[in-house]
């Protein structure tokens, strides 16, 4: 079990107690982070004002103590540190200052009894003083004062009354003189008392803890829904959040950051390189090349413990807000997430993308059916995370696909499915010399094929059809080509070699495009 240990923890301005308390910090907010996590602990302590040292268990396995953060509100902190196999220390014994406040309370207040003794005792003395001459005047007037000398017996209570009195007025100035001064005394006990307290008044401080973990994390999840007959895309977004750190959050404040505090934090860094020549021909003078390292991959995946899917939504949408280039999602709503047990999503909102095309793409060399695909743009004025997202077109699910990384104003293709009615094909047509559609020589090849869409499922498309021809970056290395209907595009975003052709496909039509290339080369040499 971990302990955080804090060493000199000041409260309030005077001080008092010193010793060792143990108390608890829970989880209460939480920066998740792609694949790991800053938690938030607060504990509230109710202490005497001076040195203490706090000891507060359970922080979780892994803690790193270079990324352990500590602050203190209404205390002020010291050293602390992470502690995980020796024993606590001993506490620390008392100060000076308090032990002389309660030595002079134990003080005063023995002088206050002392005085109250000693009036109490000459109270004694007034009740006997009254008691005797009680009784003397009983024994004056009993039956046996009858029967003997009565002037004697007169005189003797006489005497013995007086003297009682006399006792009893004796001890009751006594008794005054021992009062007096008590009032002044009790306010010296008083302040004396008060002093103590305010020494050891209980005072509110607050103790934060921010480590970091790496059993958490999060990522983007998406749905896409595409209504063909109104054209419109809607992007529903939402974060999946899981963590399996050991312990249980409950009611935490979330913040879901972008940053990824695991990762590159600067640009790579290129180094000189040398070039060699040298004679294949000498023996033993071929330089060798060390082969070049395989390039190092890191991989962005958010670690989540294998925690099952709660789908679990919140209905409350977080505030967006930016640090520089990084963009954070706060939860106002508490979050309830376990340890291992939880994947939880949470909504972040939904929005409308705009629909620049809708069309039936088809790529007859590779398909043999054409799919729906929406031409949009990215219209939030944030980028769009790469992740996983689930397509739906009309109301129903049509496939999954993983959506890149798309600044804000950025063009996105997205494919929604294959439209089984629309079938391609590929061919190359019979030749008159019975040959296929491919004419080889040793210095040229000349070919043609047929591309072709037909429409078989009773709705009207826009048709984009997609092919290519070989491209040469050699001046002797000739390439030409012809189609029976122009392309609308060449090049598509630099793509050399793809041609694009857009037309309309309606209902039972077939679109053919004839497509003839022709490559030629000096004799001697092969191509590949």
């Amino acid at each position: 079990m971990r302990h955080i240990l804090f060493a000199s923890v000041f409260l309030a301005a005077s001080p008092a107690l010193a010793d060792v308390i143990e108390t608890t910090a829970t989880p209460v907010a939480v920066t998740l982070f792609p694949q790991n996590a800053s938690v938030t602990r607060l504990a509230t302590l109710d202490l005497p004002a001076g040195i203490h040292q706090i000891v507060i268990p359970g922080l979780p396995p892994g803690t790193d103590p270079d990324l352990l953060r500590v602050n203190a509100q209404g205390a002020t902190l010291g050293t602390f540190s992470l502690q995980t196999a020796r024993p606590l220390p001993e506490g620390l014994t008392e100060l000076p200052e308090v032990s002389a406040a309660r030595d002079e309370v134990f003080r005063l207040e023995r002088e206050m009894r002392a005085r109250d003794a000693a009036v109490e005792a000459l109270r004694a003395e007034i009740l006997a003083a009254e008691d005797m001459a009680t009784y003397l005047k009983w024994l004056a007037t009993s039956d046996g004062a009858a029967t003997g000398d009565v002037a004697a017996l007169t005189d003797f209570v006489e005497a013995r009354v007086l003297h009682a009195r006399r006792n009893a007025v004796d001890a009751e100035t006594r008794a005054q003189a021992a009062a007096q001064g008590r009032e002044q005394d009790q306010r010296a006990l008083d302040a004396a008392r008060q002093r103590l307290a305010a020494l050891e008044n209980p005072g509110d401080g607050q103790i934060g803890i921010t480590s970091t973990t790496w059993g958490a994390g999060w990522r983007p999840v998406y749905d896409l829904r595409l209504t063909e007959a109104d054209k419109t895309l809607t992007l529903d977004r939402g974060l999946m959040v899981a963590q399996s750190t050991g312990e249980d959050w409950r009611g935490v404040r979330l913040t879901l950051s972008t940053a990824r505090p695991s990762g590159q934090s600067a640009p790579s860094e290129l180094f000189t390189q040398v070039l060699r020549a040298y004679d294949p021909t000498k023996e033993g003078g071929a330089y060798q090349e060390a082969a070049p390292a395989a390039p190092v991959v890191m991989a962005e995946a958010a670690a989540y413990g294998g925690a099952a899917d709660a789908a679990a939504r919140m209905q409350a949408a977080p505030d967006v807000a930016y640090q520089g280039s990084t963009v954070i999602y706060n939860y106002d709503t508490p979050v309830d997430l376990r340890s291992g047990a939880d994947e939880l999503r949470l909504s972040l909102d939904q929005v409308a993308l705009p629909v620049d095309a809708l069309v039936a793409e088809a790529v007859p060399s590779r398909d043999i059916s054409a799919y729906l695909v929406v031409d949009s743009t990215n219209a939030l004025a944030e980028v769009i995370l790469p992740g996983r997202a689930t397509l739906y077109a009309d109301g129903g699910m049509v496939g999954m696909t993983d959506l890149p990384l798309t600044p804000a104003g950025e063009k996105m293709k997205l494919g929604f499915g294959a439209i089984d009615g629309i079938v391609l094909e590929r061919r190359v047509p019979e030749r008159a010399e019975g040959g296929r559609g491919m004419i080889r020589r040793d210095t040229a090849l000349e070919e043609t094929v047929i591309l072709s869409a037909k429409n078989l499922t009773g709705r009207d498309y826009a048709l984009r059809l997609i092919d290519q021809v070989p491209i040469s970056e050699q001046e002797d290395l000739q390439i030409s080509w012809t189609a029976s209907i122009d392309p609308s595009e060449t090049d598509p975003e630099g793509e050399r070699g793809l041609l694009v052709w857009d037309m309309p496909l309606a209902a039972g039509e077939t679109q053919e495009i004839t497509l003839e290339s022709s490559i030629r080369w000096p004799e001697g040499k092969r191509i590949e």
